[in-house]
């Protein structure tokens, strides 16, 4: 008897150790998300990704940067260009920034858009994985019909800018890298202005420089908008 009570004992303790073990083993193995890391987007999965090579290999990637209006149509923007602040499901206001792109690989490309306060140097960004729409020149562009291949980046509600951020110029930075990481940048300065007639009483209240969060509008779309939108999220300072 004693010595079946000492191999049940020693029974238990294996088990035990290994049940252990494979705890450890579920916890390292990266079976559930860390919330201490940041999340990937759900954009286009290269692997299915079937679209052509834009351009030339042999050339370095070239890069013009395109924005939403208030009628959704895109349209190119350059140095100087004023663009539009709209109203986004999220709430808030942002500005949909875009591309046109040549001699790179078009699937699963990080579009990493930000704009800058260019007193205080804050910064608002949004980055996602998109495919490149092509065109008939040989590039590859944001979908106008598609808000998800444009960089939503976050403007109001303003906590962040130390004026208006309606007819106050900013700096907009765009970066492209396909996955054979080839990289592109290109930096201008914008002016973004509240573009929606029949939102611009909200887009100026929560857009205004002092905004406090949860201040009435008068604009009475407020209620369902909402001040308190995701248009402050995402921001840093360099």
């Amino acid at each position: 008897m004693p010595h079946s009570s000492a191999l049940g004992r020693a029974v238990i303790v294996m088990i035990a150790a290994a049940a252990s073990t494979l705890a450890l083993g579920l916890g390292s193995s990266g079976c559930g998300p860390d919330p201490a890391l940041p999340s990937s987007d759900a954009g286009p999965d290269a692997k299915t990704c079937t679209l052509t090579y834009l351009g030339d290999k042999t050339k370095d990637p070239e890069l013009e940067l395109v924005a939403l209006g208030a009628d959704y149509a895109s349209s190119a923007i350059t140095d100087g260009a004023k663009v539009a602040l709209l109203f986004p499901p999220q709430g808030g206001r942002v500005v949909f920034v875009g591309v046109r792109a040549t001699n790179l690989d078009p699937c699963a490309v990080k579009l990493a858009g930000a704009m800058r306060d260019v007193t205080s140097k804050q910064v608002r960004i949004d980055t996602r994985t998109i495919n490149l729409e092509p065109a008939t020149d040989g590039w590859g562009q944001s979908s106008a019909g598609d808000i998800a291949s444009f960089a939503n980046v976050p403007m109001c509600p303003n906590q962040w800018s130390t004026t208006n951020i309606y007819g106050t110029e900013y700096e907009v930075e765009v970066t492209l890298t396909d996955r054979d990481k080839r990289e592109v940048t290109k930096t201008i300065r914008v002016t973004p202005e509240c573009a929606e007639p029949s939102l611009s009483a909200e887009c100026t209240c929560i857009c205004k420089g002092g905004y406090i969060l949860g201040e009435t509008c008068n604009d009475p779309t407020s209620s369902s908008s909402g001040a308190g939108g995701a248009g402050g999220a995402g921001g840093k300072s360099p």
